[in-house]
């Protein structure tokens, strides 16, 4: 079998196979002809499932999105929906997967994929993309991350793919859409977090400025010599300031270990575990803060809590003024300045995190006209 996926069914190929965390090959195709061979004909029992992450075979009601080069080449059948792409594309844009699998490049992927998402759900996957980490394929928003893996591409990359594209209408939202984008992610929580710090007032960001997320920073000998680790990584640093962020989840402060220790009849090893975690994550930011580099804390509460983040970005702000200057201080003000512009704000800030009434606010989004501009 020889098959091409496109938009969403393709991503959902890309993430199935990073979850196995094999590097994607570098190797680049043409888009190839169909084949169902050794099949005589395309049904839905030809669908390699697993390799989809999908329960059941594609439908008239769920169907696979594939592509194919020629006119001729068409795939017959309720249930996928078929595209030609004959010379519209550049040339070896595509992966191969293994077993005649293809997809699109991941640069190729995250052109493609504008019209299929909200602008920040978008840019979020070029975080994803971009970074070492990959979301589940059947459920994105809930299923389990995998963590520590290859990127799949860099902005970079994709920045240099969008030269090749702009003749194309959507190019320019693509490219606005990646301007917001940064390597080098760990989780979908800082990349949220990184997300809402970078984006304009008028998208309901807080504007603080570039971010970069991950850089490695050296402490110093003596340092070191008094039992400090040789290095430290915040999560997110607002480029050109001294003032950055790290998220906290709850595995920082695992409680909920200890009390299942406890209920086990022995919680001392837990709360050794989680004391000698929440030590190290105090010895972080003051090592940081001697390095010159003032670490905020961000907690999931404070993002799911209605305000939270906003106080969160208010107190960078504000520290970025008193340390650097700027206009990040003036930025804030003016998006906590409106009590509606602070509701729709929350409710995009929900609209991406992992629960599951984050379906609702997402539908909610998507409902604000006009949602893209």
């Amino acid at each position: 079998m020889i098959l091409t996926l496109d938009k969403l069914s393709a991503l959902r190929a890309l993430r199935v196979y990073r979850k196995t965390r094999r590097p994607l090959p570098e190797s680049r195709h043409d888009l190839p002809s169909p084949s169902p061979s050794p099949r005589k004909r395309w049904t839905p029992g030809i669908i390699p499932l697993d390799r989809l992450g999908l329960r059941e075979a594609p439908s008239a009601e769920k169907p696979l999105s594939v592509l194919v080069p020629l006119q001729e080449q068409r795939l017959r059948g309720s249930f996928v929906r078929c595209s030609v792409r004959a010379t519209s594309l550049p040339a070896r844009s595509f992966v191969d997967l293994g077993d005649g699998l293809f997809i699109p490049c991941p640069e190729l992927l995250f052109f493609s994929l504008i019209d299929e998402m909200t602008p920040e759900a978008h840019a979020l996957l070029g975080y994803e993309l971009c970074g070492t980490y990959s979301r589940d394929a059947e459920n994105p928003r809930l299923g389990e991350v995998t963590y520590g893996i290859e990127p799949a591409t860099s902005t970079h990359k994709i920045s240099s793919f969008l030269e090749t594209m702009t003749k194309r209408k959507t190019a320019p939202l693509v490219r606005h859409s990646l301007s917001f984008v940064a390597d080098s992610a760990w989780s979908p929580m800082e990349a949220i977090i990184a997300l809402m710090a970078r984006l304009p007032v008028h998208e309901r960001g807080y504007e603080l400025g570039e971010v970069a997320l991950n850089v490695r920073h050296g402490t110093t000998p003596e340092m070191v010599a008094l039992g400090c680790k040789g290095s430290r990584v915040p999560d997110i640093e607002v480029v050109g300031t001294h003032v950055g962020f790290n998220y906290d989840s709850q595995s920082h402060l695992d409680l909920e270990a200890v009390a299942e220790a406890a209920r086990n009849g022995d919680a001392s090893l837990a709360i050794r575990h989680v004391r000698q975690k929440y030590l190290d994550d105090l010895r972080r930011n003051r090592e940081l803060a001697a390095l010159g580099h003032i670490t905020l804390v961000v907690t999931s509460e404070d993002l799911f809590m209605p305000g939270g983040l906003d106080a969160v970005m208010l107190e960078a702000a504000m520290l970025i003024d008193e340390l650097d200057g700027g206009c990040a201080f003036g930025n804030v003000r003016a998006a906590l300045a409106f009590e509606s512009e602070r509701r729709r704000r929350q409710t995009l800030i929900w609209s991406l995190l992992p629960w599951e009434q984050g379906v609702h606010y997402a539908s909610e989004v998507k409902s604000w006209v006009p949602w893209r501009t």
